[in-house]
């Protein structure tokens, strides 16, 4: 399963109007690969929720829906699920609003109002919101009025610049400093306050980045709300994605390559030799019409990733495992034999 495989399963996931509890709880569960966190406070003053993409729309108030039902005014933690793979990297599976700590036992699609909804249909408002800056927020309705607020005064203040080059990314670049085991470099959450009123409001990358999102009210065995949930990557997913990908190879993922190789030549012969500095795994794979003075030359091979040639090559894979001192050559057939010399 590739990248573009995973991505394709997970816009099917995102789009369900259905949620699974057991696989929430999965989502939010400490594994080897999984893991929760805490990212800051959201401040309902009015108890009306706002859900959107936080650096397209919710400065413009546009597509960013709210939601039909309303929650006690309060201040509630916004908890991130993680996921870290080898196959990919480290993603953000789900977010949500902890209204409670109450387990919820089972979700409902949420609503938004008639007047907020991201896309009016022929048969009936569309749920959920579209991301087109890879980033979504939870907002009181209030709060999202001071955030468009600041944001038109930060325009008129900046004209020749942009609110997340100039503003925004330097905040998750702290974000990321403070905590980098949970985000990619550069930064991928943050807790922002509108510096006017002091009300609080979170930031975070979205799965995947852009796509139509769905929102959950998650309900608890009283029937009663408890928190607001938006699924981002279907964790189980990318954890079968990553046991096949470790299949093929768990080791280090650099290999060598002759640049014709990389460059979208076949292979003619590969070896597995000792790597005494780890800088790779020891495989050295050769191509067709090269020869001693082609391989004299260190100009001539470079780095390259062991899964992306397996990708292109997936004759190789059976043989990966082989120990130091293994070579094989292709012989007239294709199949790659091995070499006794």
């Amino acid at each position: 399963m590739n990248i573009k495989e995973v991505f394709d399963a997970n816009l099917k996931f995102i789009g369900q109007m259905e949620l699974d509890a057991d696989l929430m709880d999965r989502t939010f569960a400490k594994t080897e690969t999984r893991d929760h966190l805490v990212i800051g406070t959201v401040d309902l003053p009015t108890g009306r929720i706002r859900v959107g993409d936080a650096l397209a729309y919710m400065g413009t108030k546009e597509a960013s829906p709210e939601l039909n039902r309303t929650v006690p005014k309060g201040s509630y933690p916004v908890e991130l699920a993680f996921i870290t793979t080898r196959f990919d990297t480290i993603r953000i599976t789900a977010a949500r609003i902890k209204l409670s700590d109450e387990r919820a036992v089972r979700y409902e699609l949420a609503e938004p109002t008639h007047e907020t909804t991201a896309f009016h249909c022929s048969d009936g408002d569309m749920t959920g919101f579209p991301v087109d800056a890879g980033m979504m927020g939870f907002m009181d309705a209030s709060v999202m009025d001071e955030y468009s607020d600041f944001l038109h005064s930060w325009h008129r203040d900046n004209p020749d610049k942009n609110h997340y080059d100039d503003y925004f990314a330097a905040l998750f670049n702290e974000s990321y400093e403070k905590l980098p085991q949970y985000q990619r470099a550069g930064g991928d959450f943050i807790e922002w306050t509108v510096p006017e009123t002091g009300h609080r409001l979170t930031m975070n990358a979205t799965g995947f980045g852009d796509g139509f999102y769905q929102i959950f009210w998650g309900i608890d065995k009283n029937g009663d709300i408890c928190e607001v949930t938006v699924p981002l990557i279907d964790a189980d997913l990318l954890d079968r994605a990553d046991s096949e990908y470790l299949e093929v190879w768990d080791g280090i993922e650099a290999c060598i390559v002759t640049n014709n190789i990389a460059d979208g030549g076949d292979i003619a012969y590969m070896s597995r030799e000792e790597s005494s500095d780890g800088s790779f795994n020891g495989w050295v794979f050769y191509g067709y019409d090269e020869g001693e003075d082609y391989w004299a030359d260190a100009d001539n091979f470079c780095l390259y990733s062991t899964h992306g040639l397996a990708g292109r090559f997936p004759e190789i894979i059976p043989l990966l495992h082989s120990p130091e001192g293994s070579a094989y050559v292709r012989d007239e057939d294709g199949n790659f034999i091995a070499d006794e010399q």
